[in-house]
């Protein structure tokens, strides 16, 4: 036998029984009796909570990395809102979502929140800026490629501050075209924007043709579940 049979409890001294179990006619050591004297049981709970507070880290830790994949930015990670939890479970049931309002009405937070609530699992999920996609087709035009592809293809797509650059009749084409792919695949999509959906098309088609433009509105809004975000700016108070 390569172990004590007896140990003492280091809080009270008690004696403790080695535990042991028979297998293959070898008798196998399985530790000591636990104590039940206050100091173990101390040493107990905080084991435990370290425990606990090392399962909860790696669940906050792969949650960031999920959100960061999906494109979250950093400054909403930690940034929460009431309609989020609502909004996503419409979007896993298929619904697409129009947000609008003006500037600091917490759009971005909320269409933020609606996609950490998507990230993770066998979901996949993408948030960007609409300033970025544009900024992928135009550079397309010159270097090839099809950029459009991730975001046509993604199960969730959320796109952010529609309508704050104005798009060249180039760049609108691919953009209904992404819409429109989205539309046919029934593929859940989320917008934010300034503007509501008929001041979106006069915006769309300053720089292009107006019947892609309400063609691209009438897809995003057809359905969709809208949402008005009003109040004072935010970032201003």
């Amino acid at each position: 036998m390569d172990f004590r049979p007896t140990t003492e409890c280091p809080h009270c001294g008690a004696t403790l029984k080695a535990r042991t179990t028979r297998l293959a006619g070898r008798t196998l050591f399985c530790g000591y009796e636990q104590c039940g004297c206050a100091g173990a049981e101390a040493e107990r709970e905080k084991e435990r909570q370290v425990e606990a507070e090392a399962a909860r880290k790696a669940v906050q830790d792969k949650a960031m990395h999920d959100w960061k994949r999906a494109g979250v930015p950093e400054r909403y990670m930690s940034l929460d809102h009431p309609l989020a939890a609502e909004i996503a479970d419409g979007m896993k049931n298929g619904q697409w979502v129009y947000l609008w309002g003006d500037v600091g009405t917490r759009k971005t937070t909320c269409a933020a929140a609606v996609a950490k609530r998507l990230a993770g699992g066998k979901r996949s999920v993408l948030m960007a800026p609409m300033y970025r996609i544009l900024d992928e087709i135009q550079r397309s035009f010159h270097d090839g490629g099809d950029p459009l592809k991730r975001y046509a293809e993604v199960r969730y797509l959320i796109v952010d501050d529609l309508g704050k650059r104005r798009p060249t009749g180039f760049v609108l084409d691919s953009l209904f075209s992404l819409i429109d792919q989205r539309y046919s695949a029934m593929l859940p999509t989320l917008v934010t924007t300034q503007y509501k959906p008929s001041d979106l098309v006069r915006r769309l088609a300053e720089q292009g043709d107006p019947d892609t433009a309400k063609a691209i509105v009438s897809r995003l809004r057809g359905g969709a579940r809208v949402v008005h975000f009003d109040g004072p700016d935010g970032r201003l108070q």
